[in-house]
């Protein structure tokens, strides 16, 4: 007997009399993934739904078996529930998708549907007389793709199913010779409304993203030409790949899977890398191999114990790797809008202190750090003065260097290399992309991106 707990029942039939619509159901595979995923992060069960109970998918199409069998299938199972979210194939979860059933209030749980008014106005009007001429309230008008229900809503469902069983012959004329849409959406909205269902409707809009060619959703800020990222991969929750041209939905479901696959991840390091910018991305950022390899390099229990200091966060992607290494982390940055970015960046730590500071110009007044991350200015001989000034201010740092391999301003090697030659520092290993790397303003790296060094 599985443990009770909150199931995704997931139909993904394969209706062998059309193999072809919508260019196959390779699609399918992308919608899993994302789920499944969800699901083992959120400490779901992520329960498919592949084969048909009635083999006639005519009378008994798989938009009404999702829903008419979920509770049957489940008993046959044995497998015990909680809450259900019934959600269709055609969906993918974002990575990071706060958990819905937390949400819920245990009511009968779903979206509104407004994409496509004229659609459900005429629906609505076809299945009308066959529920007794019912007013229905488009106003909560709902989305059958994405719905959340319980036990408690197993009765309503099974009478459901005998409705429509009764009703089987002019269910197949309106759906297929009178009204040829809505299927069981519109039933289902019916039923709920007859039977006075309590609704929960105010799930944010990001929960269910709809018809995205239509919303421009594919679209992304051209103005910020360091982020790309398509409006509903960087807003939503819950990607809808319906009201798409039949055959582009597969394609379209990879290309989208092709650009967050690497979010599904249970590695913490993974995880906060995908978080944050990257010199590919983000001109003043490091790259993401500079950050995988700090990972790597304080990959030490000892290095919990340390504080580090970094002299110009900039926006603070790499204060929220360190937050992640150290004890606790001091990020300065002479803009007070770079300082309220490290911060909205590392609310979710508690080790980070960020404050506005010109480190050039201010008096030093830090706490005693183990490390030290130089990078606030790129001029000479102000780098070099930095360096001497960290050496002397603390107690045997390690010290960070980024734009080593910078071939647009040598001022940064040209004053590592100066203090290695006083016999001031030396080098213990360099990190980062290597020579030739490409980055987000289109030059080439020279040398190694970054440096790490140690006091003699």
């Amino acid at each position: 007997m599985n443990k009770k707990k909150n199931i995704v029942w997931w139909p993904a039939v394969v209706n062998k009399n059309h193999i072809d619509k919508y260019g196959g159901y390779n699609y399918f595979q992308y919608s899993k993934k994302t789920w499944e995923y969800w699901c083992k992060r959120n400490n779901c069960l992520f329960v498919e739904f592949t084969e048909p109970i009635e083999e006639d998918l005519i009378r008994y199409r798989v938009n009404w078996q999702k829903i008419l069998f979920v509770f049957d299938e489940l008993d046959k199972r044995d497998i015990e529930y909680d809450q259900i979210c019934l959600v269709d194939s055609s969906f993918m979860a974002r990575w990071d998708m706060p958990n819905f059933f937390e949400m819920t209030d245990r009511k009968f749980t779903a979206c509104r549907d407004m994409d496509n008014m004229r659609w459900i106005y005429d629906s609505i009007q076809g299945y009308k007389d066959l529920f007794g001429g019912f007013e229905l309230d488009m106003s909560k008008y709902v989305n059958s793709g994405f719905m959340i229900f319980n036990e408690e809503h197993k009765q309503l469902i099974t009478n459901f199913k005998q409705f429509y069983i009764d009703n089987i012959d002019e269910f197949i004329r309106l759906q297929d010779v009178a009204v040829k849409k809505g299927n069981e959406q519109t039933p289902m909205n019916y039923w709920l409304q007859t039977n006075n269902v309590d609704l929960n409707i105010d799930l944010p809009l990001p929960f269910k993203l709809t018809h995205l060619q239509r919303k421009e959703l594919f679209s992304y800020n051209w103005q910020l030409d360091e982020d790309k990222t398509p409006f509903f991969i960087k807003y939503g929750y819950n990607y809808s790949f319906n009201g798409i041209p039949k055959n582009d939905r597969t394609n379209l479901m990879k290309q989208t899977w092709d650009l967050i696959k690497k979010n599904y991840t249970f590695d913490n390091n993974e995880l906060i890398l995908n978080s944050v910018n990257h010199k590919d991305t983000f001109k003043n950022a490091t790259s993401r191999k500079f950050k995988s390899d700090l990972f790597e390099f304080f990959n030490n229990k000892k290095y919990k114990k340390m504080k580090a200091l970094e002299l110009g966060a900039c926006h603070g992607d790499t204060t929220r790797i360190f937050a992640e290494i150290f004890q606790k982390v001091y990020a300065v940055d002479r803009s007070e809008d770079n300082v309220n970015r490290i911060k909205k960046k590392c609310k979710d730590v508690n080790n980070v202190e960020a404050s506005v500071m010109d480190v050039t110009n201010d008096v030093w007044s830090f706490p005693e750090v183990d490390v030290v991350f130089v990078d606030a200015s790129h001029d000479y001989p102000q780098v070099a003065m930095d360096i001497d000034r960290v050496i002397n201010y603390f107690d045997n740092p390690i010290l960070i260097f980024d734009d080593y391999g910078n071939p647009n301003n040598k001022n940064i090697r040209n004053s590592i290399d100066l203090k290695i030659n006083e016999g001031k520092i030396k080098i213990n290993t360099f990190i980062g992309e290597d020579v030739g790397y490409k980055t987000k303003s289109g030059w080439k790296m020279a040398d190694k991106e970054g440096i790490i060094c140690n006091v003699i």
